[in-house]
């Protein structure tokens, strides 16, 4: 996809220590991946932003609510919302956190000559794109999808392994865009063994790409209740295939 836009990447391509840790452990993280202007750029429009979607699991199906408007509920409200996530969690598969479906967004004219409109156009550029196959060995990656996600006091993501029927996901990144993070804060990705025991930790930070192969058994954990900040991030999935949203 030949796109200009405002976002880039930092180099042209991986370096072959990176290629090799990949090829070996099937992760990866690539430090201070974007230009600093992109990462500050990303930074500052994530910021300003108001209106986020608080999402969950009810009973098999993904849950989008205005996250302002459950600010405004009562401590009721809040409460049945915080027992049906929880309850579920404890038996299965949940997440709550807040999110920003760029992929919907650009593919569905959602919000037009919004600069998130952007962040689908970077990570699908030939550069994006090309970067990523180098890092990956993997030539069969055609697109890229992905969402904005932030994780505050209380939110969370379950154990799975991102392994969708007719997804077809290569690898799952993250772009983290968190500053000032505690480890004790929780919101790390964790990395699992068959055996469910934690085998690599991704602190959030700041302009650093974490890359791991589908599938693979992994999690958020648990933000504090102390956290005094949230964790950003740009997540999603390198695919093969043709994308079913294409213009």
């Amino acid at each position: 996809m030949n796109i200009t836009s405002s976002l880039s990447l930092s180099r042209e391509r991986p370096e072959i220590e990176l290629i090799n840790f990949f090829q070996k452990n099937r992760f990866v993280k690539v430090p201070n991946a974007l230009t600093d202007k992109s990462a500050q750029l990303l930074k500052s429009h994530i910021h300003q932003q108001k209106e986020w979607n608080l999402v969950f699991n009810h009973n098999g199906q993904h849950q989008d609510l205005n996250a302002i408007a459950v600010e405004s509920w009562t401590s009721q409200q809040k409460d049945d919302l915080n027992n049906i996530v929880n309850q579920q969690a404890s038996e299965g598969f949940q997440y709550l956190y807040e999110n920003i479906p760029l992929y919907d967004i650009y593919h569905d004219n959602l919000l037009p000559g919004h600069f998130f409109n952007q962040i689908i156009e970077f990570l699908n550029t030939d550069k994006t794109i090309n970067f990523f196959r180098q890092l990956l060995s993997s030539p069969e990656i055609n697109f890229a999808d992905g969402q904005i996600t932030r994780y505050g006091q209380g939110h969370f993501l379950n154990v799975h392994d991102d392994n969708v029927d007719d997804k077809n996901r290569i690898a799952a990144f993250v772009i983290n865009l968190t500053e000032d993070w505690r480890a004790d804060w929780g919101g790390a990705l964790h990395l699992l063994d068959k055996q469910g025991q934690i085998t690599n930790s991704f602190l959030p930070t700041f302009n650093e790409i974490n890359i791991f192969k589908i599938p693979v058994d992994h999690y958020v954990g648990y933000v504090s209740p102390f956290a005094q900040n949230k964790r950003v991030s740009i997540t999603g999935w390198l695919r093969s295939g043709d994308n079913p949203k294409q213009k």
